[in-house]
């Protein structure tokens, strides 16, 4: 019997004839949905006769290999004297500059959808149409050839030989993942306690096609309790990927670690971990033009070989394997990550490659997307991000500075970049910030000329200081058109007029709509952490739909673990000085009266700092302050210092890195300290935040202020029992934990607390 295969079109002929350079200078950066509109505008100007979006397969049997190779071409077109096949590109070019041999690619492309419809009609010969369309004027170019039947029969001959031997290794890689998914078992001797009700909601959220809403207490390993399931749901063939996405480098880790585990119990899949661009790159400045990076330079003619190599020899693809590869066959490790996320079974990356749509894969398709299951940890981090996401600000100083910079060498760049800065001129004249109800009626055709310019002036690879600022204005130009694409009654337009520099901002008040948008799509798709909490709240924030499942779980631990006491002290800013040193006291006081390591968090660095001067003064404890922006290796040298058996006092910032995703287990860490409800400072946006929640009928200062800053308190407090031995103390101080509304939104096994008076 034959091994069946599949592979589309596009993916076919983009494997074996992709070449060149990687130009981040001139990349298209239009969306999806814009390249989707041009195909459609064009189509609609197709006669009755002509088809459009048309089916197409074709069975190649070689080698005892059946490789279905399908894809769905553009158009049909009918004429008399036969049929024409259309491959529609939209295109940033001007189209004086495309010639017929510019993109191979696509006659490529074209040449596969011609022969397959050539050899089902069996027509001896085929023409085929490839349709230009100018991205800003709308303006379209055609090029045409006629192909005999033969040859395209020895094109596909020679261009699936060509892909057969990376096809061989992608057969083996899953013949091991079909072969030892149903083999491998729960990685561990047994469940502990809510584990396996865990595992289970997963798995029937992933064959169910549903979603699935989890709070799961620190201690019940969530990244192992849905990772398993997750991936036993592959053995039914319908779910082909995971990704795994996290917001912090240590969560990615965990989850690395995790699959590990599984490895030695021996699964055998493949896996990648996307790193940031900025933080893998191996150059100085992360420039990613052919001129000042040999890793770019030539990249897609390296590329095939650096994949075959590392699928051929690896399993887990974590950054440390990527780079060493990437060194190997001299190519960008970053991209290098992102081709890679195209073949593996599961990707560990940041929330942003899927919801972000700025930096979201687009080369997640559509029928991927449907075998793909999303596991979101620490979702709670997720509302905010989303919100920062789905926002955009352009400032106007930045278009009188292009405007300045190119009036000499460009005058039309210069006079779009003109325009834009007087739209933003003409709104809100208030000192500082206000809201408006639209936004200038010409301003997003401006931006719009002013992309279209920038982009034809980047082509020119400007270089320096100039071509810089240029790159960097036209990328936050194109964000911001990208997020007024979303606009809707879930935004407000923000205008801050700070030191005659005036910003619109595209403020997303409600994120929840958009992240439903986004995932609709995929399969199924996790959302966990230890602090879903409330679970309403966060199911709201989450686009969570009224079909989807629910989860909570009650933490693994026994009561007497952990022990729980209230200082009612103000925190408030206007009694900090005075309490400052009676705060200094308590926190000697837990530190004397539970020996061990304690990590103590406030709600600023000033008022930290504040209280750290006093404490210094007791003479007989060691302790250490985090800094402003520390690099990853002073982070982990901070962590370091937290050792079995020690006595150190670590003073941390709420809501900061040390606040959530640490693992100080054992004897590492035995008292937290969390000082302060949390809560953000009033601010002109979360009050655009309260007043919207509150028209909604929901408790508007709530969901503002109170449900984001109790979830730091809580995740602060989770870092102290990690495991079944694990024994510590936490003290909570703010006279707020005392009320009723403060006290309901402790958990469980937080509420027998001790006051101390």
């Amino acid at each position: 019997m034959p091994e069946h295969m599949s592979v589309s079109v596009r993916e076919l002929m983009e494997y074996v004839y992709r070449g060149g350079s990687i130009d981040d200078r001139f990349r298209s950066h239009s969306s999806m949905v814009e390249g989707t509109l041009i195909h459609q505008a064009v189509q609609k100007e197709y006669k009755d006769s002509d088809q459009k979006e048309v089916d197409l397969q074709y069975q190649y049997l070689i080698d005892e290999v059946s490789l279905n190779i399908h894809g769905r071409c553009d158009g049909l077109l009918q004429f008399s004297d036969g049929p024409v096949i259309d491959e529609i590109k939209s295109t940033s070019r001007l189209l004086e500059e495309i010639s017929e041999e510019s993109y191979p690619i696509y006659w490529a492309q074209a040449k596969g959808y011609a022969y397959i419809y050539a050899d089902k009609e069996d027509l001896e010969e085929i023409r085929v149409q490839l349709t230009y369309v100018q991205k800003q004027t709308k303006e379209k170019k055609r090029f045409m050839h006629v192909f005999a039947k033969a040859d395209l029969e020895l094109f596909m001959q020679d261009t699936v030989e060509e892909y057969m031997s990376y096809a061989r290794i992608l057969l083996h890689i899953r013949e091991q993942k079909e072969k030892s998914i149903p083999e491998f078992s729960f990685p561990f001797p047994g469940y502990r306690k809510g584990q396996r009700k865990l595992a289970g909601a997963v798995y029937r959220t992933s064959q169910e096609k549903r979603n699935l809403f989890a709070q799961a207490p620190t201690g019940i390993g969530k990244t192992i309790s849905t990772l398993f399931p997750a991936i036993k749901s592959m053995q039914l063939g319908e779910q082909e990927r995971i990704f795994y996405l996290t917001a912090k480098t240590v969560t990615r880790m965990t989850a690395e670690e995790g699959l590990q585990l599984m490895e030695e119990s021996g699964l055998n899949l493949r896996s990648v971990t996307i790193t940031a661009k900025d933080k893998i790159c191996f150059k100085e400045e992360t420039i990613c033009q052919p001129e000042h990076c040999e890793f770019a330079a030539g990249y897609y003619d390296r590329i095939n070989g650096a994949i075959v190599d590392i699928l051929r020899n690896e399993t887990q693809m974590t950054r440390s394997v990527v780079e060493t590869y990437a060194r190997k066959h001299k190519v960008c490790p970053f991209e290098f990550s992102l081709d890679l996320s195209d073949v593996v079974d599961i990707v560990i990356c940041d929330y942003n490659y899927i919801f972000d749509p700025r930096v979201s894969l687009k080369r997640l398709l559509p029928e991927h997307k449907k075998k793909t299951t999303l596991l979101v940890d620490e979702a709670h981090n997720l509302v905010e991000r989303a919100r920062s996401m789905y926002s955009a600000t352009i400032f106007q100083n930045s278009y009188w500075e292009m405007e300045d910079q190119w009036k000499e060498t460009n005058e039309k760049l210069a006079q779009t970049a003109k325009a834009v800065r007087k739209d933003l001129e003409s709104i809100s004249h208030n000192e500082h910030e206000s809201t408006i109800e639209a936004i200038p009626g010409d301003l997003e055709e401006n931006l719009e000329r002013f992309v279209y310019r920038a982009e034809f002036e980047l082509k020119e690879q400007n270089d320096g200081e100039k071509g810089e600022a240029l790159l960097d204005c036209y990328f936050s130009t194109q964000n911001f058109l990208k997020i007024l694409a979303l606009v809707d009654d879930h935004y407000e337009f923000i205008v801050t007029n700070s030191q005659g520099n005036k910003s619109l901002k595209l403020f997303c008040l409600d994120p929840s709509h958009i992240l439903e948008r986004v995932t609709r799509p995929f399969r199924s798709s996790v959302y966990f952490s230890a602090t879903l909490s409330p679970f309403a709240y966060y199911k709201d924030m989450l686009g969570g739909q009224d079909d989807d499942y629910i989860l909570r779980l009650p933490s693994p631990f026994q009561p007497e673990q952990i022990e729980v006491m209230i200082s009612p002290l103000s925190t408030r800013f206007k009694n900090r000085e005075q309490t400052a040193e009676r705060l200094a006291e308590l926190l000697y006081n837990q530190v004397k009266k539970q020996h061990g390591n304690h990590l103590c968090f406030f709600p600023s660095y000033q008022y930290m700092n504040m209280v750290y001067h006093h404490f210094k003064k007791y003479g007989d404890i060691e302790s250490v302050a985090q800094e402003h922006g520390m690099t990853e290796e002073r982070r982990d040298d901070f962590l370091a210092q937290f050792v079995s058996g020690g006595q150190l006092v670590g003073f941390a910032v709420l809501g900061g890195i040390f606040s959530e995703g640490v693992d100080l287990r054992g004897d590492r860490l035995n008292g937290v300290a969390v000082v302060g409800i949390g809560i953000a400072p009033r601010s002109f946006e979360k009050e655009l935040i309260n007043t919207y929640f509150t028209k909604r009928g929901e408790n508007g200062y709530d969901y503002a202020y109170v449900y984001p800053g109790m979830n730091k308190v809580m995740q602060a407090g989770g870092r102290l029992i990690r495991s079944e031995e694990d024994h510590g103390i936490i003290q909570l101080i703010d006279d707020r934990f005392l009320s009723n509304k403060y006290t309901k939104l402790l958990p469980e096994e937080w509420r027998s607390f001790r006051i101390i008076r």
